[in-house]
């Protein structure tokens, strides 16, 4: 049977057909608000953003989700999780400094009207070990115990290219995103038998030291000291390595590291993501999960860098539903349908053409094996059903909190003329009769 995809565009004609009013109204079409009863703890998990990012879904998108599950009773929380030392100045690998960047990108309690968490802990040691007997690959997963702990989770994306992942999604948002650390690790195969990270060939004479403008940061980047940088070379213990990420700068810089099994660790990783969010999935219960996606300032790569590029695709609109695989292809059909962004990496790539798979592209590999992956384990459906429900139209549901109908702005406003006066100064404004240069003068170039 077709999962129901609910979608609304983005075009804006008046405050019920504002993105946050539209997320809104399809919270309540895709009954995510059946995921959780009143007085439970939901997990609003959704990505706050890398320092100096700009893409970032905006945090009154995420608050408009964080109403929604108070209107129906549950008591939510904003959450993320620390990341791996994928580059060196990573600016939310401990929870501390991941709260500190949250705030300078605008999520606090305060914007958000509830609780931050980093949900697995100071250091991404805090989780709950799951076992996936049927993973394509991975047999566990280790899943954020401040989501585990939860009731419920709704799981807000920003739908977007990915790296290496070739597209983010709820997918991802999951598989990532709820992992623990050494979830992370697992999920990105740093340390497989085959293709592990601590498994490549290493060509330490290709450094050439001390001289390197880089050799303070590279004798600094991992955790474990396994890399060392001598006068002209640098010195790798495998068997120290815990495949942690460090060692990904000189990796693509300097061909330190063999890249023999990259190209097959890139694909494995993208059957990893789903085995690990359809753990995580069983773990919650499906029933105890929905998704919402915003398809809007589509960059080719993650929110996870230090800055985004121009967008590929025009924006798309809003999705929810309560299956993970439907959402995402949805959105996948949706941006193959759609033109690229002329001078962005889709023309860079040679996918303008509607029609054409835009994330396949422009990374290089399938956009379809993590969805795949999820489908083959029965944790969501490829086929879906696209419900365009009508945009409401009354503007006082959405209006801010503090307003009503019984008492819009001139209520408040009146308050302050009784107690001030008028704002017109004293004997009116003072205006010239007409323009003292003829209207049409000014229209030209």
């Amino acid at each position: 049977m077709a999962s129901k995809v609910y979608f609304m565009d983005d075009r804006y004609a008046g405050l019920p057909t504002s993105l946050p009013a539209k997320a809104q109204q399809l919270f309540d079409h895709a009954n995510l608000g059946g995921c959780f009863e009143p007085s439970d703890s939901v997990a609003i998990k959704c990505h706050m953003g890398e320092w100096y990012n700009s893409a970032y879904l905006r945090p009154i998108l995420i608050r408009a989700i964080v109403d929604k599950v108070k209107e129906h009773g549950g008591i939510p929380f904003v959450t993320d999780t620390t990341t791996a030392p994928y580059m060196h100045y990573c600016s939310r690998s401990t929870a501390q400094f991941h709260l500190e960047t949250a705030a300078a990108n605008g999520f606090t309690p305060d914007s958000m009207g509830c609780p931050i968490i980093i949900a697995d802990g100071m250091y991404g040691t805090e989780d709950v070990r799951v076992d996936l007997p049927d993973g394509l690959l991975l047999k566990e997963g280790f899943l954020a115990k401040g989501i585990a702990d939860a009731d419920a989770m709704i799981v807000v994306n920003h739908f977007k290219g990915h790296g290496s992942g070739v597209y983010g999604g709820s997918i991802k948002n999951v598989a990532i995103g709820c992992s623990s650390k050494r979830g992370k690790l697992n999920v990105h195969l740093t340390t497989h038998p085959e293709i592990g990270w601590d498994k490549w060939s290493f060509h330490g004479e290709n450094c050439i030291g001390e001289e390197c403008p880089d050799a303070v940061v590279c004798k600094n980047i991992c955790p474990v000291g396994a890399i060392r940088i001598e006068k002209d070379h640098m010195e790798w213990d495998r068997e120290a390595c815990i495949g942690c990420f460090g060692h990904q700068r000189p990796f693509f810089r300097c061909d330190v590291w063999g890249k023999e099994t990259y190209e097959e660790w890139k694909t494995w990783f993208l059957i990893a993501m789903g085995d690990a969010s359809t753990a995580y999935l069983r773990y919650m219960g499906e029933e105890h999960v929905g998704f919402l996606t915003y398809a809007i300032d589509i960059t080719p790569a993650c929110d996870c860098a230090p800055g985004s590029d121009r967008p590929v695709l025009p924006n798309l609109g809003v999705f929810a539903s309560r299956d993970m695989v439907a959402i995402d292809v949805a959105a996948l059909d949706m941006a193959d349908k759609a033109p690229g962004i002329p001078g962005s990496m889709a023309e860079e790539k040679e996918v303008m053409e509607p029609g054409v798979e835009k994330f396949t592209g422009i990374v290089g590999m399938s956009q379809w094996v993590t969805a795949n992956t999820c489908s083959h384990l029965g944790s969501g459906s490829k086929e879906y059903e696209l419900v365009l429900p009508p945009v409401s139209d009354i503007e006082a549901d959405y209006c801010f909190p503090r307003l009503s109908p019984e008492r819009p702005i001139g209520h408040y406003l009146a308050k302050g003329v009784k107690k001030f006066g008028t704002w017109i100064p004293e004997g009116g404004y003072k205006y010239n009769k007409e323009p003292s240069v003829p209207f049409e003068k000014l229209t030209k170039r």
